[in-house]
């Protein structure tokens, strides 16, 4: 038998009903809208509404409209996403704190999984100032396009701030990003194509990894120690295979830790320059130091080689997207290139941050949360050697969050997250830090935050390792 247009119109809202879209309580379209937006008469409209009400799901109120029924036997699940039953090994490990986010569970302890600022740290009455004064002042711009290369008082904040790590650039070589990760993809698009090879260290940060995997780039990864990757060992890999480009984290890497001393930033900067090979830098964790700003690769560049990569995510808001890039001789491309994918970085934000960094807001943020971001990575070290297997190894970064674990003999920490996650604690196992079969007995945690109820959670998390056996 033939559906007829006001029953297939009926159906469609019973499944937003049915998929708790639309919930009890809420006001349905008007007949006239509804008619107008599907393109049918009234009476089409009117008819589909009637099935529904006669079928209880929903009821007319006089001179008001229709609205969902609360019927007791008509209940809307919504099923949630356990985070327990995805695979991190073959879905994005973010996809997985997502499902964590979409809980009911919902606690700090699933931050020792994601790099992020204890939000009690944000400067968030401060900032909400700069945002009401650029709708305030800027009120035409903070709701228009920004076009590529962005916010010109931004990136003139950005080029004064960057003379702590040793770069002497000016707001025409700035292009805003969206995040960090954002800038990531904008060098390796403009600089590689698919099949040529890019080094990495190694491990390295998942969701670079991923990125350029799906890319299709050949990779070479290099174990890297406490002072980053071996220049010499990267001499040996530059003569005999054509490198297109070296991507690193030299600064408080993730997720290892470790700073490149700024003589070898010297000595990988002359090699780049002797073999024609660009290196993206990415630089999202040098502003979180303890003790004293490293430089970074680009301060010993002139633009041509070293591409570098940042943003405000690990020591502002990981969600207001303010990131940067700086190009060198790939600007017109990478700013091209940013302007197809989407046009530009949301305004608001821009003009927010740029006034933050202006007015000196910044700058104190900063000297406040280094201290107690110190405190909380050197507090987790020491829980963590207090409670786990003896043998664990724990990295002593100079600064940023992250710290890299290492257990002893045969430990799968992959098993170690399978249970963690069960009892609503996130960990990265060490398998996702490369693209090879590797670090199964390490793992990354996040100190971002450190309260009784995270140290518990780290406690935890000892005593599930120590069950494991060797």
């Amino acid at each position: 038998m033939k559906t007829t247009q006001y029953e297939k119109i009926a159906d469609r809202i019973l499944k937003l009903i049915e998929s708790g879209t639309l919930k009890n309580g809420d006001r349905l379209p008007s007949v006239r809208s509804l008619s107008q937006e599907l393109n049918v008469s009234v009476n089409t409209v009117k008819d589909a509404y009637w099935m529904l009400e006669n079928q209880n799901y929903i009821y007319a109120v006089p001179q008001s409209g229709f609205f969902v029924k609360d019927n007791p036997d008509f209940k809307c699940i919504t099923k949630k996403i356990d985070p327990s039953e995805l695979d991190p090994r073959i879905m994005n490990f973010c996809q997985v704190y997502g499902a964590f986010q979409d809980g009911e569970n919902f606690t700090p302890e699933i931050n020792l999984g994601i790099s992020n600022l204890n939000h009690e740290l944000w400067p968030l009455q401060r900032f909400n100032k700069f945002i009401n004064d650029a709708l305030k002042y800027n009120e035409l711009e903070s709701y228009s396009y920004l076009m590529s290369p962005g916010f010109y008082e931004l990136r003139k904040q950005i080029a004064r701030i960057s003379l702590s790590s040793g770069m002497d650039i000016t707001p025409e070589d700035v292009v805003i990003t969206n995040g960090c990760h954002e800038a990531v993809f904008l060098a390796l698009m403009t600089v590689c194509s698919a099949g040529d090879t890019i080094v990495l260290e190694s491990p390295l940060y998942f969701s670079a990894l991923e990125l350029i995997d799906r890319l299709g780039l050949k990779v070479i990864e290099l174990p890297t120690g406490e002072d980053g990757i071996n220049i010499d060992t990267l001499t040996f890999v530059f003569e005999n295979h054509p490198v297109r480009a070296l991507f690193l984290i030299s600064n408080f890497n993730n997720p290892s830790g470790f700073t490149m001393p700024d003589d070898n930033k010297r000595k990988l900067v002359k090699l780049i320059k002797k073999y024609n090979i660009t290196l993206i830098e990415d630089d999202i964790y040098g502003d979180l130091y303890f003790d004293k700003r490293p430089s970074v690769c680009r301060a010993y560049d002139n633009g041509e080689n070293v591409i570098l990569c940042s943003s405000f995510s690990k020591t502002t808001f990981p969600g207001l997207r303010v990131g940067w890039i700086v190009p060198g001789k790939y600007y017109s491309e990478v700013n091209k290139l940013k302007t197809l994918m989407n046009i530009s970085t949301p305004s608001i934000n821009q003009i927010a941050m740029a006034r933050f960094l202006k007015e000196g807001g910044y700058d104190r943020h900063l000297r406040k949360i280094r201290t107690v971001v110190q405190k909380q990575v050197m507090d987790m070290r020491t829980t963590i050697l207090e409670c786990f297997p003896e043998g664990t190894a724990v990295t002593e970064p100079a600064g940023g969050n992250i710290l890299w674990v290492e257990l002893p003999g045969n430990y799968d920490t992959f098993r170690l997250y399978e249970l963690a996650v069960r009892e609503g604690i996130l960990i990265a196992p060490g398998c996702l830090f490369s693209l090879k079969s590797s670090y199964h007995n390490c793992f990354r945690i996040c100190a971002g935050i450190w309260n009784e109820r995270v140290k518990n959670a780290v406690i935890r998390l000892g005593v599930l390792a120590g069950g494991l056996g060797s």
